[in-house]
């Protein structure tokens, strides 16, 4: 009898330390506590294009006395930038990250391997690299530069031609892009792509002539402002639409055409040279947008877009999105807002 006793309060001991033991860490966490930071966050599942930049923004300035701990407060302070200028800077042995107190402007390469925060603006030569980078002024890298994570600037944002910005870059003005640079996400109130100066585009002309759907065979009233065309649709040129159009095949819109209202097709659309579109572009597959056609945003792709030269996505004082899963604009090319490309994009010189 005692030695089934002894057997059976074994298994229950044993039992209860099964069930104790995964607790354990809890209870040494709940007496003493040791997670007490923010957990980081992989630069690939936030959605904030500027959200590691905040963050930095505001380490620093606890680090500095100027805000709340943050528990990220690493940081050594970059010596007097000024008397290195004419020389390479190479901050790539620093196991810190990385705070200049003053502007940086280097006709030679700034090379980092932690990310760099610049109280004021910063100016680098060709070849320039940084894995995240932080400007309270301007930032301008030269040709071939790389940004590896993100970069932000409060004021202009500029990379020379055949650069690469992975992940994410934003600026508090207007991010400026060399040709054949490489990038992913992009958000700025104007981003400018290739060499042009001006977001000004010619008028479209008054010799646009007024049209309805309802005029296009197989066109379909779905509500007063909405109609369905099931195939191919092309409108043609100089004509002025109003009123949204559901296209289920390719939608063709021709030259200095004008709709006002949103499009939306499944085999792919293609806005024709200085039309308008004063909507949504959403389609399937791809979307072409030729020279200096305007499109007020958002366009969406579930393939591809192509914006040719001088096009003009958006509006100074109405930002809006274009994404696809790839995307490549032409020199000249303006976008007021965001460009999000889930693989790649690319400034192709006209």
């Amino acid at each position: 009898m005692t030695e089934n006793y002894t057997t059976y309060a074994t298994f229950v001991l044993i039992c209860l330390l099964l069930l104790t033991l995964p607790f354990v860490p809890a209870f040494r966490e709940w007496l003493r506590p040791t997670d007490f930071a923010a957990l980081p966050i992989s630069a690939n599942y936030t959605t904030d294009i500027d959200h590691f930049a905040r963050r930095l923004h505001a380490d620093v300035s606890a680090r500095l006395g100027l805000g709340e701990p943050t528990g990220f407060e690493d940081f050594e302070f970059v010596g007097d930038p000024a008397a290195a200028a004419g020389t390479d800077l190479d901050w790539r042995k620093a196991d810190k990250r990385l705070i200049a107190r003053s502007s940086i402007a280097s006709p030679s390469p700034v090379r980092s391997a932690q990310p760099v925060y610049v109280q004021g603006s910063l100016r680098g030569g060709a070849e320039s690299a940084f894995p995240a980078l932080y400007a309270t002024g301007d930032i301008a890298l030269g040709e071939h530069s790389t940004v590896d994570d993100w970069a932000h600037a409060d004021g202009v944002l500029r990379m020379g031609p055949r650069s690469v910005a992975l992940r994410r870059v934003s600026a508090g003005s207007a991010i400026e892009l060399g040709n054949e640079t490489w990038f992913e996400r992009l958000h700025a109130p104007a981003l400018r792509f290739g060499t042009r100066v001006s977001d000004v585009l010619p008028p479209v002309g008054a010799e646009q002539t007024p049209a309805s759907y309802a005029d296009l065979p197989g066109a379909v009233q779905q509500t007063p402002l909405l109609y369905l065309i099931r195939g191919d649709c092309a409108l043609p040129p100089a004509s002025i639409y109003r009123g949204s159009l559901v296209v289920t095949g390719f939608l063709t819109i021709g030259a200095a055409t004008t709709i006002i209202g949103d499009i939306k097709a499944r085999e792919g659309v293609s806005i024709g040279h200085r039309a308008s579109v004063q909507g949504a572009v959403t389609c399937e597959k791809r979307v072409y947008v030729y020279k200096d056609a305007r499109a007020w945003g958002p366009v969406v792709s579930e393939s591809d877009i192509l914006i040719g030269a001088n096009a003009l996505v958006g509006l100074p004082d109405a930002p809006t999105t274009v994404t696809a899963r790839n995307i490549i604009v032409e020199d000249g090319v303006v976008v007021h807002g965001t460009v999000w490309a889930r693989e790649i994009d690319m400034v192709k010189q006209a």
